[in-house]
């Protein structure tokens, strides 16, 4: 089972098994060729088993199994966790559009102005220093003449 399913040519999900599955032939290798050393070991051969030759590796290994279990267990812990935090929210949506009124009062603007701002296709918008808006400059629009004028009648 794939985590992220991305749409892939079957020439790249070819490619991504033939390199894992390469992967792990080289570790069983090396995991085999270690073990073939240790039993093999002539230094210890005649004194003691190979079972207790290996028995301090095993020892290492055990180590850092419960070490990757402990994370592992921590890991699917965060995220039940978040999926139980979160999951009433559906983030796969975009947020609803505000309102018209919530707009204005955000921007600080009137409604009408709101429309024409909506309306117009060039506008200047000046700032004062902490952010706010201190005017609006619509004559740079040439359809605003026109809207204004009707506006305004």
């Amino acid at each position: 089972m794939m985590i992220i399913k991305t749409p892939r040519s079957a020439l790249a999900s070819s490619l991504d098994g033939l390199l894992t599955a390469l992967a792990w032939a080289a570790f069983g290798f090396l995991f085999a060729s270690g073990v073939r050393s240790i039993v093999a070991s002539p230094a210890h051969a005649a004194t003691e088993p190979a079972v207790s030759r290996l028995l301090p590796d095993a020892q290492a290994l055990l180590a850092y199994t419960l070490v990757a279990a402990i994370i592992g267990l921590l890991l699917s812990a965060w995220a039940c966790y978040n999926a139980v935090r979160f999951s009433r929210l559906d983030r796969r949506k975009p947020a609803d559009e505000p309102l018209p009124d919530a707009l204005a009062v955000h921007f600080g603007v009137s409604l009408a102005q709101l429309r024409i701002l909506r309306a117009s296709r060039t506008i200047l918008i000046h700032h004062t220093d902490d952010g706010r808006i201190s005017m609006i400059d619509f004559m740079h629009d040439p359809t605003f003449v026109k809207e204004f004028a009707q506006m305004h009648r």
